[in-house]
Parts: structure tokens; sequence; C-alpha cells
């Protein structure tokens, strides 16, 4: 076995001890759906009025829904396809590491929307999505990671600019950032599956 050989066997060992730690469901087909609805969901307000708090609400309700049944449906063909249990323990450890930033995300935004303030909310969304994904850093691949990190940083900047910003930053902090992750996820399958044929 030459060096070249060599490498390769221990990134298809990495790469097999990654897959009984880390989330393996999420599908770039989930991040692109997720991404697509968001983009829509912008979009939207070009005939919509953001600062009508009903339609705000209404309109970015139905992409988190959404998203949350492109997640929840792809992951579950996943795990028929690949003949794993869709709740398993790593699907469990993500859940509840993300359970406090999704409460979170929940109180504050019922206290902006009673407020009247709902157009706060894009930054503060996106800061309670940075931080969940970066709480699921140990189970979930690390493309999340990357996300997390971004949207953290879209969300500061969210707030600096403004209500004026929220829509358009939103369709890019979980529309490009979406679309992103499930390209991200697609490139990683593929170089896998590349690794593991050579290798085999």
């Amino acid at each position: 076995m030459n060096a070249v050989e060599a490498a390769r066997n221990l990134e298809l060992i990495r790469t097999l001890m990654e897959r009984t730690t880390q989330y393996q469901l999420l599908t770039a087909r989930a991040g692109l759906a997720a991404g697509c609805l968001a983009g829509a969901g912008a979009v939207s307000f070009l005939a919509l009025d953001p600062s009508n708090p009903w339609q705000f609400g209404a309109v970015w309700a139905a992409v988190f829904a959404g998203s949350v049944l492109a997640l929840l449906g792809t992951a579950w063909l996943r795990a028929r396809e690949s003949r794993q249990r869709f709740w398993s323990r790593q699907a469990r450890m993500v859940v509840l590491a993300l359970l406090p930033a999704v409460f979170t995300a929940l109180v504050l935004s019922v206290f902006f929307f009673a407020g009247g303030q709902h157009l706060w909310l894009p930054g503060v969304w996106m800061l309670c999505y940075g931080q969940g994904a970066l709480a699921t850093a140990a189970y979930a691949p690390a493309p999340i990671r990357g996300l997390g990190l971004v949207t953290l940083a879209l969300g500061t900047l969210t707030l600096t600019l403004g209500p004026d910003w929220a829509v358009p930053m939103m369709g890019m902090g979980f529309g490009a950032g979406h679309i992103g992750l499930g390209l991200a996820l697609l490139q990683r399958r593929r170089a896998g599956l590349r690794l593991y044929r050579e290798v085999a």
C-alpha cells in the first residue's frame, strides 16, 4: 500500500466514524427547499406590506412550516433508503441542542409582535438560528457550523441596518444561506461517494 492509498483509507475511516456520531439524514434537498421558500417569502413583499404584522407573520410562518416539512420529509425518505432509524440518538441530540434557541426565538417573536416592532425580528431570528446551528456542532455536518457563523454575522448586521432592511436580509440570510448549505451538502455527499468508490 502506497502513501496515497493509505491516505485515502484513513479519510474513508474518518468519514465512516463521523457517520456513527453525526446526524446523517439532513439532505441537500431540504437545504435547497428551505432556501427557495425563504427567497420566495422575501420576494412576496414586493406585493405585500411588511409593516403589516399579519402579512409579515403569515409569510414567515408559512416559510418556516414549509421548511420544517421539507426537512422531515426528505429525512424520512433518506432514512428509508439507507435503512436507518428516523428518530435516532443523533436526531434526539440535535433536537435537544436546538430547543433553547427555538424557545428563545418564540418568546422574542411574541414580545416583538405584541410591541408592534416585528420588523426587528429578522435580526433576532438570525441570531437565534446561528446559536442553534452552532449548538449542534458536535452532531451536525461541517456546513451547518459554517452557516451558523454566517447567520450570526448577518443577524448582527440586520439589527445594525434596522427595519428597512428586514426583508432583504431575510432573503439573504435564510434564502441564499440555505441554498448555499444545500449545495455544500450535495458536494460533500458526492465527495464521500467518490472516495468510497476509489478506495473500494
